[in-house]
């Protein structure tokens, strides 16, 4: 099996940090998703579909296997309030801002 690291877009918005990754044909309980000392960690192993009778591939462009993602998080994330779901083969990993990091705004007047 090859090496592989699954796509990952990552979002900076008004409230929150966004992690979005495409894990086609998992199961959630394949995956695991960890925060340790400031560092996002994505990681599962996508096995092989194994059938009772061999096939002859003229190409083949699936991966399997275990892969490994890590982002070091800013400190303006709140580790205590993150939410991740999966849906469609789809992680979606939300990273609430601390409230005191979030970007406040004010209305200048204009004299």
């Amino acid at each position: 099996s090859a090496l592989w690291a699954p796509a990952v877009d990552i979002t900076d918005e008004k409230d929150q940090i966004k992690v979005k990754s495409e894990l086609p044909g998992m199961k959630k309980e394949e995956i695991e998703v960890n925060i340790e000392n400031d560092v996002l960690t994505i990681k599962g192993e996508k096995k092989e579909e194994k059938e009772t009778k061999e096939k002859d591939y003229v190409r083949s462009e699936r991966y399997y296997g275990a892969f490994h993602r890590a982002f070091t998080l800013p400190a303006s994330v709140d580790t205590s309030k993150v939410n991740a779901t999966y849906k469609d083969g789809v992680l979606e990993i939300a990273l609430p801002k601390k409230e005191g990091a979030k970007p406040k705004q004010s209305k200048v007047e204009i004299k």
